[in-house]
């Protein structure tokens, strides 16, 4: 911590009250005067699920902590081009939306801010990295036993809530060989590969298509340069050399300049990694207990009640959001008429996917999100006036 807050201007912190961002401010605190933290505090449907500014404040008043909350409410419009031309390409990362409001936030009165990024990957903070040991077991059984579990569980309804508790599930129960880069890419990804080529326009089929086989072949490869291993390992180094380089610090950085802000992250310091990294999978995790080992070393640090927390991860309600407060914006921007136009998708499974949320049969946000984002990349990038005249120069007449 003394050497990430080494600067000629003041410098700030995110604080969402989750482990890590607390580790962060805690630590600080204790390292030297204790900061000025900002924490996201949710609006709308869903809101009490993802609200942590009660864990935030108790850390704030324990450490004296300077603690200002920035609202994030549902109607959201109006910055999602904005983030857009931020990010440069179609990241489709929910947290995108209160990612952009802090850094607004802190960006008009600071230029540097520490976050917690950075802790899941290292400490094994995702439900995916126990799945990835309790999978080693679940890929044994025979092929039909797992197409039949599957099945089953493609039955279940969401709860009421927001609860991503049963999507989690039908994606561990997906069939698969049980090779590790296999099994954690399905655990990412929100539309397995029969799915996806529903998905895609009848000539985009025709014609080949996109397909998942680029990213299977590129979990592969990382792996093998790991050493194959198996478990929990194989897990954070895939987690380091993708999710986080590619999506989460990627998209903190970029969101963070155009506000202006440097983000700093203590936990991918590389000497703190280069220690913790090669430590046993069973001192990182252990008994269904994520961040074991973490847990253990902020004991004396955090508030009980920040230990014990369940995770919530830095997202808004977005699968309540897109229910209700944000679904006009979303019904319009996949709307069948649009879909049809730009020709990647197909528009009657496009609805489809928009009914199974609407009526709770399945937790589909990740999807739609990641259409929504790609639909308003598409705008601002290749059918704006300005877009089109820059791909038009210099072509023949």
């Amino acid at each position: 911590m003394r050497a990430h807050l080494v600067s000629d201007v003041p410098v700030a912190a995110f604080l969402s009250g989750g482990l890590d961002s607390s580790a962060v401010v805690a630590s600080w605190a204790l390292a030297s005067e204790a900061p000025h933290a900002y924490t996201a505090r949710y609006f709308g449907s869903g809101a009490a699920g993802a609200d942590e500014t009660g864990l935030a404040r108790r850390l704030a008043s324990r450490y004296g902590v300077k603690l200002t909350e920035v609202d994030v409410h549902p109607q959201v419009r109006d910055l999602l081009e904005p983030i857009a031309r931020a990010l440069d390409e179609p990241h489709a990362d929910e947290s995108a939306v209160p990612t952009w409001l802090l850094s607004r936030a802190v960006g008009a009165s600071y230029k540097v801010a520490l976050t917690g990024i950075g802790g899941d990957e290292l400490f094994a903070g995702y439900r995916r990295h126990i799945g990835m040991l309790m999978g080693e077991y679940y890929a044994r059984l025979p092929g039909a036993v797992q197409r039949g579990v599957s099945t089953l569980a493609n039955l279940l309804r969401e709860p009421r809530g927001g609860s991503l508790a049963i999507d989690r599930l039908k994606r561990f129960l997906r069939p698969g060989s049980g090779a590790a880069p296999d099994r954690f890419l399905g655990y990412l990804t929100r539309c397995p590969d029969a799915e996806r080529r529903r998905l895609y326009s009848a000539d985009l089929r025709d014609g080949g298509g996109p397909s998942g086989a680029a990213a299977r072949l590129r979990f592969q490869e990382l792996h093998q340069r790991h050493g194959a291993r198996a478990g929990l390992s194989a897990a954070l180094y895939l987690d380091y050399k993708t999710f986080l380089s590619d999506d989460v610090l990627a998209l903190s950085d970029r969101i963070a300049m155009a506000h202006s802000l440097e983000i700093r992250v203590p936990f991918v310091d590389h000497e703190f990694v280069e220690r913790v990294f090669p430590l046993p999978d069973h001192v990182k995790i252990g008994a269904g207990q994520n961040k074991r080992l973490l847990k253990r070393a902020l004991r004396g640090r955090l508030p009980p009640e920040h230990l014990r927390a369940p995770k919530r991860g830095f997202v808004g309600p977005t699968a309540e959001w897109l229910r209700h407060e944000l679904r006009d914006v979303i019904e319009d921007e996949l709307a069948a008429s649009r879909v049809r136009r730009l020709g990647y998708f197909d528009p009657a499974v496009v609805r489809g996917l928009l009914d199974d949320h609407f009526a709770r049969r399945h937790n589909r946000e990740g999807i739609l999100w990641a259409l929504l984002c790609f639909s308003i990349w598409h705008r601002v990038y290749l059918e704006s006036p300005a877009a089109v005249a820059s791909h038009c120069q210099g072509l023949p007449t």
